[in-house]
């Protein structure tokens, strides 16, 4: 009942165990190890699947047979250092890979290969010359301008701090919602969609905001200041949750 999900940045393996939970429907758990600082997969996920089960280390041997079980390994954790742990679960193993390329780590390691889709030209970043950065950042407790944030989103993914080839985050924005940006080399998509979470509309919320970049020769100063350019003072802030507020609550009263 537990499947570990494995491959490259970018080749979908959030998506893949996404379908697979729309086919379940429900008794579903998740987990991912060494990304409980940047839960950003995660409250994506539960956002869709608001009865998904979370998962950590202690807790994964405890769940009900009855349930799925998704393990989602970042690309760039060492598949030995956890082999001991995988070995216990007795888990089915899966690996998203571009599909003009065999004979890596990770077919010896799958009992399951499937071809991710769109990536047909791209190459297998971590055999490249230059290896890959990943770069995170955690915003919580920041609320950002979105027309910043979209201006600072497309110089980014135009590599103008770098070259990108992932980025992934949440966002706190102006009006009080919750925005999940994801982004891949080679890919055309919606730049944000909302999270299906409540408004945030006292203060400054307390909830997980941050990103994580996945790229080569990345300006990490510039990005820094980029972003804190696109978050708002603690006056901002409250003024557009008054204008919210104030709208939302002419919406109902229209409603009656």
């Amino acid at each position: 009942m537990i499947t570990a999900v494995t491959g490259p940045p970018g080749t979908g393996k959030t998506y893949w165990i996404q379908e697979q939970m729309a086919k379940a429907k429900e008794n579903i758990g998740y987990y991912s190890p060494r990304t409980e600082s940047i839960p950003i997969d995660i409250i994506y996920l539960q956002s869709e699947y608001p009865h998904l089960k979370i998962l950590t280390t202690e807790n994964l041997k405890l769940i009900s047979e009855k349930t799925n079980i998704y393990l989602e390994l970042p690309w760039y954790l060492d598949l030995l250092s956890i082999e001991p742990f995988l070995k216990q679960l007795n888990c089915h193993r899966v690996a998203i890979l571009p599909p003009n390329i065999s004979n890596t780590g990770w077919h010896s390691w799958a009992d399951e290969v499937i071809p991710s889709i769109g990536l047909e030209h791209q190459e297998l970043t971590l055999e490249a010359k230059t290896p890959l950065e990943v770069h995170r950042g955690i915003l919580t407790g920041e609320v950002l301008d979105y027309t910043s944030l979209i201006t600072f989103w497309s110089e980014l993914t135009q590599n103008a701090y770098g070259e990108i080839k992932r980025i992934k985050g949440i966002f706190d924005i102006f009006d009080g919602q919750s925005i999940y940006g994801d982004f891949v080399q080679g890919f055309t998509q919606e730049e944000f969609s909302t999270l299906d979470l409540p408004r945030h509309l006292e203060g400054r919320p307390t909830r997980f905001s941050g990103f994580e970049i996945v790229g080569r020769d990345l300006d990490k100063t510039g990005i820094a200041q980029s972003i804190n350019d696109c978050c708002l003072s603690d006056s901002a802030i409250n003024y557009y949750q008054q204008q919210v507020k104030a709208t939302l609550e002419l919406e109902v009263e229209m409603s009656r």
